[in-house]
This record gives structure tokens, sequence and C-alpha cells, in this order.
């Protein structure tokens, strides 16, 4: 750990205050080629949640696009925003001098590494709030009609479910998403380190989510007693639009079916 952090501390890109940007940008380049790598091992056709599953080719420049239209808005509070990040200390001088500045370079780092039950209890602690926050938000993007057609929609809007859904998002909902992770990693003061590692786990999950294929060794089948929704679940979303809003865990959506089905009764 000492060590790992001592490196990304000496390096220029972590430093950067793009560096989540980027590497958030760099990790869904490297992941998406997973559903990408399903579809084209046909054995795995068995798997599929439906029959009609089916991966959607995109081209590069398609990719490059998306890229694009994901960084700059996210860049733009980049440069703007005075980020605090846990470890760095309580030292108020370290603050004024970045608020000093108009644009920011460079991000004010902690120069002491987590320890590794820290930063385990930070990532968990974390994906269990965001989860609750995006259900909340999901729920309310699918119960209001306006949010629903001029914000939502569009990340429903298609044939059949693949994994380039993921980022098939309007620039609300996709600043949205990011800014509620950030905030589930500020409230638990998590160490840039955490969030480092958070990053690759976060964009993994979303994009099996979107794959349309049950496969055994899924999140969703590792994780035991269904505490998880996974690619099933997802799908199940996309299908009808009124169950399953919680994006990894399945508690609050069990809580929400049993209240719905009794007020329905």
């Amino acid at each position: 750990m000492d060590d790992t952090y001592s490196y990304l501390l000496s390096t220029w890109v972590f430093n950067c205050v793009y560096f989540e940007t980027f590497f958030a940008t760099f990790c869904y380049a490297v992941v998406i080629v997973y559903p990408w790598g399903i579809d084209k091992i046909k054995c795995l056709d068995r798997y599929k949640v439906h029959p009609s599953v089916q991966y959607q080719h995109v081209t590069i420049s398609f990719i490059v696009q998306q890229a694009i239209l994901y960084m700059l808005p996210l860049m733009a509070l980049d440069t703007v925003m005075v980020k605090k990040y846990g470890g760095v200390g309580i030292d108020p001088e370290v603050w004024v001098e970045k608020r000093e500045s108009i644009l920011q370079t460079t991000r004010a780092l902690p120069l002491e590494p987590p320890t590794v039950l820290a930063v385990v209890c930070q990532l968990f602690a974390s994906f269990v709030l965001y989860d609750a926050l995006f259900f909340a938000f999901h729920l309310l993007l699918h119960k209001n009609f306006y949010l629903y057609k001029y914000i939502h929609k569009y990340h429903h809007d298609h044939e059949m479910l693949h994994g380039h859904v993921t980022n098939q998002l309007t620039i609300i909902e996709r600043i949205s998403l990011v800014l509620t992770a950030n905030f589930a990693l500020k409230v638990f003061n998590s160490h840039p380190f955490t969030r480092t590692v958070f990053v690759p786990i976060f964009v993994t999950i979303l994009v099996e989510n979107h794959t349309g294929y049950d496969l055994p060794f899924g999140y969703h089948r590792t994780v035991p007693f269904g505490l998880v929704g996974g690619s099933v679940k997802h799908f199940q979303h996309h299908v009808n639009g009124k169950r399953c809003y919680q994006p990894i865990f399945t508690y609050l959506d069990k809580l929400y079916d049993n209240y719905w089905n009794k007020k329905t009764v």
C-alpha cells in the first residue's frame, strides 16, 4: 500500500485535477470490451437473459464522441472546484491557497496512504450510500412524467439491452450519477486511493448490469443470499421500467415491492 501510493503521488497524472475524470473514461474504455468479448464467445449464448439479447457494435468515432461528451462537463467542474480529500488535514492555508486561483490544475492530496481496512470500509460504505441515493433518484425519474421524458427516457430508448446502453445518458443524468458517487465517497471522508479503487469497480458493475447475460461468474451470482441484483434484475427493469430501481443491492427494491403490493391490493 505504501509503495503503491508513494508511486502515485510521484506521477503528474495522479496529481492532475482531471485525474478522476480521465481515469473513469479509461476504465470504461477497458471494461466495455467485456460485453463485446462475451458476444464473440458463442458458447455463452445460453446465458442470455432473453434469446433476443444482441450486442450492438459501435464505431470507434462514436466511442470517442461519447468520451468527449462525458469528459467535457466533468472537466469544467474539475477546473473550477476546489476538491477536499480525506487525510489532507485541517490546515486552512491549503484551501485558502487553492481558492485564490480561479482555475484549478492540481489536487491537494494527503501524503500518507490509507490502511487496507480503511479502504475496504470506505468502499463498502460508499457503495451502500450511493446505491440508496441513486435508488431514490432513479425512482423519482420514473415516477415523474417530465423528469422521465426529458432526462431518463433516453436511457431506455433501445430495442434490446446491450453494454453500450450503460453510457446512453443525458448530460443531466450523467452528471447526477457522478456527483452522487462523489457525494457518497465524500460523506465517509474517503482517501484519494479509495476513490481510485472505487472507479473501476463502479464502472464494471454498471457495465455488467447492462450486458443482458446471466453469467455464472457475474457478481450477482458470486455474492450470496441475493444481496445484489446484477444483470438479471437490471434487465427486468429495462423490460418494464416498474421494478428493480437499485443499481447494486436489492433490499430497497424488496421493501418498495412489498409496500407497493400492499398498497395496490
